[in-house]
């Protein structure tokens, strides 16, 4: 599969015009709200509904704003890292603007899941090569995506998430939602008690390369078929 994210192929017009027609809508849907609550004496609803709007709006400026400074950096199609700090690196997954704009829309729920795993475990050992001559190089990230037994294979610890982490994820719950629906192609609700905050060095890692390779050759096989 030839994927790309389309918006870094738009020119500098196409995206003030996409992110300018993004606002308007989100600022229609808020100016409906208030009207509402204002009708209603009561501005819960506009909160809540305003609440929402920043989580999914977020992504679709920070990340692109982010990759430009070099804050970010894309491993892959659906990891993204943080700069080395500290001699540790924090990677994430995906954010909805990675998926509205590279994820085919055609695809079915399957493939997206496939896919998505599958770009993970690739900029993963993107990040591997990378940094191979520092084996004390931590890697650490939060996701739901990943299960346990399958992390602790390619080498990974399992960390508590701390209540910082969890502060964010629950700020961010709503964009979660869409992420993960539009990865479903339905309603989904993430569950935070399934979100698992793992870390590994580079060494032990290295150690699961094999392992790692051989989980992402298999995604890419099913993927083909899939597609074939």
């Amino acid at each position: 599969m030839n994927l790309e994210n389309r918006y870094y192929q738009l020119s500098a017009r196409q995206k003030t015009s996409f992110k300018l027609k993004l606002i308007f809508c989100c600022l229609a849907i808020l100016i409906l709200i208030v009207v509402i609550s204002i009708y209603f004496s009561s501005y819960i609803l506009s909160v809540f509904v305003l609440w929402i709007l920043l989580s999914v709006l977020a992504p679709f400026f920070d990340v692109p704003s982010m990759i430009k400074t070099g804050k970010l950096k894309y491993e892959s199609l659906f990891l993204i890292s943080e700069k080395e700090k500290n001699n540790q690196i924090t990677i994430h997954g995906g954010t909805l603007f990675d998926y509205y704009f590279t994820l085919n829309k055609n695809s079915s729920a399957k493939e997206r899941k496939n896919l998505i795993l599958s770009e993970y475990l690739k900029g993963l050992l993107h990040i591997l090569d990378s940094h191979k001559d520092n084996l004390s190089l931590e890697i650490i990230g939060s996701t739901y995506i990943l299960n346990q037994r399958t992390a602790e294979k390619m080498g990974f610890d399992v960390r508590k998430t701390n209540m910082v982490q969890l502060i964010i994820l629950i700020l961010n719950y709503p964009n979660l939602i869409c992420t993960k629906s539009f990865a479903s192609k339905k309603l989904s609700f993430p569950n935070l008690k399934e979100i698992r905050t793992y870390k590994a060095n580079i060494q032990s890692l290295n150690n699961s390369a094999a392992t790692i390779r051989k989980i992402q050759n298999a995604l890419e096989r099913n993927l083909s078929y899939q597609n074939s």
